[in-house]
């Protein structure tokens, strides 16, 4: 009986090793992709993987190996169910870094122990790929809804029986085999872990959905400033390489949808890849300003809902003195234009007022201030008109933005010659 049960083993250790008398087993146990029950909410947008490890310096690694592989996945498998074309499905995007470190080492280690032992030692080796994923869900403006991180490892192990070597040989034979069947796995189970995820959280990415749905079929709201009737849309856009900036547009006339504003104005910020639950960081009103007849007006605005859809808006008067006017840095965010607008209708309405009022330490303190603004006009007219040759001579579009900001900051230093010589003259007045 124990005879019968000992060959019984070696046949089943005969079957497991087959001809190249080695046991390979690749990981990870590859997941089922079922189709998903829900609707779908997704669009699939963005796959980027980068390869780090000393595989990647030693020459192991070229292409990305998992990018096409889990491309096709949400194209021909279960996994598709997660996305459609539907316009205002949210966007899936995905980065992927995948680390692992050179096998060369390893296996000049386990040909030395081979021969060392002439091939009579069962030897083992292991290698581990990991996929770190970074899943975000966005919407057609940048906004981030939600974020997932996956890890996947994928795993080869090798037990080479005598004569290690021909086992060895044989397994090597394979590698390029193996190596395709375990990032296929990875990404199999990338796709899982994301359909799982999607899944979890569908009620909010449905919500999600359907209030990004209002916000695009958002209607301009009307203000008026002074005389004049402006139109303003609002848009999430991205700042920078991470964060959202809240934004107001301008509008002469009402404009149909994607029509270039007027004027765009930044009223809040958030700073990281920020989801709903991030909190804006909204600016002053009073300093969110603007130029219309030749006053400055500022926006107060109200937003509701979880997604800060821009509810009211409205334009008030901002009282404007020649200590803020007569200044370079007063209000960054104007335009040269129409800063050059506010001192036409200051210097006909008010200067007359200023000589005759302000003390002469106020006149003497504006006198500073002019002069540093021409300084700062000459030197950002030079910047502009550099800009617009750059552009011009590698023939690309754009420069006659930077002439026209050129042209304005010019038109300033000629608009404030005679403030600056009627403030002088008064100073010399007052000091005979």
């Amino acid at each position: 009986m124990n005879t019968m049960r000992r060959a019984r083993h070696v046949l089943c250790l005969v079957a497991l090793l087959g001809p190249t008398g080695c046991m390979i087993t690749l990981g990870p146990r590859r997941a089922e992709l079922d189709r998903s029950p829900n609707p779908p909410v997704l669009r699939l947008g963005e796959i980027k993987e980068t390869l780090t490890g000393s595989w990647v310096t030693q020459g192991g690694a070229g292409s990305p190996v998992i990018t096409g592989k889990l491309a096709r996945l949400f194209s021909q498998s279960g996994a598709a169910s997660l996305f459609s074309s539907e316009p205002g499905n949210l966007a899936l995007n995905i980065e992927i870094v995948v680390d692992h470190e050179a096998d060369d080492p390893k296996l000049v280690k386990l040909a030395f122990v081979s021969i060392a032992t002439l091939g009579l030692v069962p030897l083992n080796g292991n290698a581990e790929w990991h996929a770190r994923c970074q899943v975000q869900v966005a919407a057609e403006d940048g906004v981030a809804i939600a974020k997932y991180p996956i890890h996947v490892t994928g795993s080869y192990s090798i037990w080479a029986f005598p004569p290690t070597m021909i086992a060895f040989m044989g397994a090597a034979g394979r590698a390029w085999a193996d190596a395709r069947a375990i990032f296929e796995r990875m990404a199999n189970n990338v796709a899982a872990e994301i359909m799982k995820a999607v899944a979890a959280d569908y009620p909010r990415l449905a919500e999600a959905k359907r209030a990004r749905a209002g916000v695009a079929e958002q209607q301009p709201l009307s203000i008026r400033a002074g005389g004049t009737t402006l139109w303003v849309t609002y848009s999430v856009a991205q700042s920078g390489a991470a964060g959202q900036e809240y934004v107001l547009e301008l509008h002469r006339s009402r404009p149909p949808r994607g029509a270039a504003p007027l004027r765009k104005l930044a009223v809040g910020s958030r700073a990281g890849v920020a989801g709903p639950e991030t909190p804006w960081q909204w600016r002053d009103p009073t300093s969110v300003v603007f130029q219309a007849e030749g006053r400055l007006w500022h926006l107060e605005w109200k937003v509701e809902g979880p997604l800060h859809k821009l509810a009211a808006v409205e334009a008030r008067e901002r009282k404007l003195t020649a200590r803020e006017l007569l200044r370079h840095d007063s209000f960054p965010d104007l335009p040269p234009g129409d800063q050059n607008s506010l001192l036409l209708a200051w210097k006909t309405r008010d200067l007359l007022t200023l000589l005759r009022e302000a003390s002469t330490s106020d006149l003497e303190d504006h006198i500073v201030g002019i002069e540093e603004m021409v300084l700062r006009a000459n030197e950002m007219a030079e910047r502009e008109k550099d800009e617009a040759q750059k552009l011009i001579a590698a023939g690309k579009p754009g420069s006659e933005i930077h002439a026209e900001a050129a042209r304005a900051y010019r038109a300033c230093i000629e608009i404030l010659k005679p403030i600056l010589a009627a403030i002088k003259a008064e100073v010399a007045n007052r000091a005979k």
